[in-house]
């Protein structure tokens, strides 16, 4: 993956999840054939958070990494790598998909 192209939260028939904030934690619950799978809960910081959200509609590390930047006073360098850690991570549980179409 490259920082332009596009990646967006998964959500299929086969594999969904739901998503919740409490207690200022956001919650990801896996969803597989309409179970939740409770034993592959994930609690995600304020960082982490604000890059689920910004995953809700298709974008690219690189947008993410600026406005990661500009929210939390961090470098771009710094941010940049947080991104592509979380993402790499994200994906590799399946809960984000690249998209082939360019927006």
């Amino acid at each position: 993956m490259t920082a332009t192209d596009l990646i967006v939260q998964r959500s299929d028939e086969r594999r969904s999840f739901v998503t919740r904030e409490i207690g200022g934690e956001t919650l990801i619950v896996p969803v597989t054939g309409h179970v939740m799978d409770l034993e592959s809960i994930y609690v995600l910081n304020p960082v982490a958070s604000r890059i689920w959200q910004l995953l809700a509609a298709p974008t690219t590390a690189e947008r993410i990494a600026g406005t990661l930047s500009a929210e939390f006073a961090v470098s771009d360098g710094d941010a940049a790598a947080d991104v592509a850690e979380f993402v790499d991570a994200l994906r590799t549980r399946g809960l984000i998909q690249e998209l082939t179409d360019r927006a």
